[in-house]
């Protein structure tokens, strides 16, 4: 009978230590953040660490385009979305909460040479010479001023706030025409950067600091200056009222930490 006792009180302690020594890890929560790639390296992979150890919530991070993060948090796989395009109307009439809290510019980028042997020598594009270029209009460098080269663009994919938020400021009601297609903005950055002759856009704060793309001013304006005419607002959504877990990234966004961030990124807070 002792044996057995024994063996029942054993059995009995090593199921509470089990359970006692596993809780944190049940208990740890996890919070689902879908973001544009845009989003992703402008702002996400800087702040959500950051804002992981601070708070000790877990982020499950998706990077996709802005319209797939929106479809994501629309099926219930997301707690909060932060995009680079508005929600549509009919979604914020279903109670769909959106919060924007950031201006970030669309830079031009082009290759740092025009041709294999020629530098870029263009410093400075119109939004008419620009709306000229992505229309097709303008197909040689030559025509502004630079090599006899064809200019070859790289453009972020259909679904991306960058294509729409470029297509609505600049192209107006003119489509854009493409030499390549990118499946997320940021990807723009890489054609650009091994092709001679290549222009693309891309948010500022996802800029590469290693000088290996060259940015364009636009009207005399570079990104950094709130005045530069091609930008974009960064916005938290969620379903409805936000969560704890989301209310919490949302906060710590808004909070000391994340507009500083941004403002090292060369973005500009709407909230301060």
């Amino acid at each position: 009978m002792k044996f057995t006792i024994g063996r029942l009180s054993f059995l009995f302690w090593m199921i509470l230590f089990c359970l006692f020594s596993t809780a944190p890890a049940l208990a740890q929560e996890t919070l689902r953040v879908s973001v544009s790639s845009q989003v992703a390296e402008a702002y996400g992979k800087g702040i959500l660490p950051l804002f992981e150890q601070r708070t000790g919530i877990s982020v499950q991070l998706y990077v996709g385009p802005s319209e797939t993060a929106i479809q994501r948090l629309e099926n219930g796989v997301s707690d909060i979305a932060i995009t680079t395009i508005r929600l549509p109307n009919i979604l914020k009439e279903s109670g769909y909460v959106e919060i924007p809290f950031c201006r970030g510019s669309i830079a031009v980028i082009t290759n740092t040479q025009c041709t294999l042997t020629q530098p870029c020598n263009i410093n400075n594009l119109s939004i008419q010479q620009l709306r000229d270029v992505f229309s097709g209009r303008i197909s040689n460098w030559k025509d502004l001023g630079g090599p006899d080269q064809r200019i070859i663009t790289f453009v972020p994919g259909l679904e991306t706030g960058a294509y729409r938020n470029f297509k609505q400021l600049v192209m107006r009601v003119k489509e854009i025409k493409y030499d390549f297609l990118t499946y997320q903005s940021t990807m723009a950055i890489e054609g650009v950067r091994n092709i001679p002759g290549a222009i693309s856009i891309v948010d500022q704060g996802a800029l590469p600091r290693d000088n290996s793309v060259k940015i364009i001013t636009v009207d005399g304006l570079s990104p950094t200056e709130k005045a530069y005419p091609i930008y974009q607002i960064f916005s938290f959504a969620t379903k409805g009222t936000p969560g704890p877990l989301a209310q919490a990234t949302i906060n710590f966004g808004l909070s000391e930490d994340g507009i500083r961030y941004m403002k090292d990124k060369g973005m500009f807070p709407i909230v301060e």
